[in-house]
């Protein structure tokens, strides 16, 4: 997306999504989680915090200050949620040392309390991620 266009789509959203995560489904499809406000279909509670329907937007395009479009809507992406960015980042190189997909109890031999914590956060947010889409019905 040129910074021209950034700009003109800008205004062309339906609401207003900050706080957010990107949802990964096992089969590789995603969706977002957050805050939306300024939601002007008058879908939401301004400030709930939502899950949208998938993204079709590429990957590229995910990132603050871009409108992203899912199946059914347009967000203005806001102060992605950036908490845990570190661990995940740490986690991610000691994945790629291993030979194959650790156990839990591969973690805890590291003796990292870092690794565990992101090991056990991305499996819960992963499971958590599937309940919901099951929970909304699938697209």
């Amino acid at each position: 997306m040129m910074p021209e266009e950034k700009m003109t789509n800008q205004t062309n959203h339906d609401a207003t999504l900050s706080n957010w995560i990107i949802c990964e489904l096992s089969d590789g499809r995603r969706f977002l989680a957050g805050k939306v406000t300024g939601d002007r279909k008058g879908r939401f509670r301004e400030g709930a915090y939502i899950t949208t329907s998938l993204i079709v937007s590429t990957a590229y395009e995910i990132a603050d200050g871009n409108v992203i479009e899912t199946t059914n809507s347009r967000y203005l992406l806001s102060k992605r949620n950036t908490a845990d960015d570190e661990i995940f980042a740490k986690l991610d190189a000691w994945l790629a040392e291993q030979p194959s997909p650790p156990t839990l109890l591969e973690v805890l031999a590291t003796r990292d309390i870092d690794l565990l914590n992101a090991f056990i956060l991305r499996g819960f947010r992963e499971a958590t991620a599937e309940a919901a889409w099951r929970a909304k019905g699938d697209e």
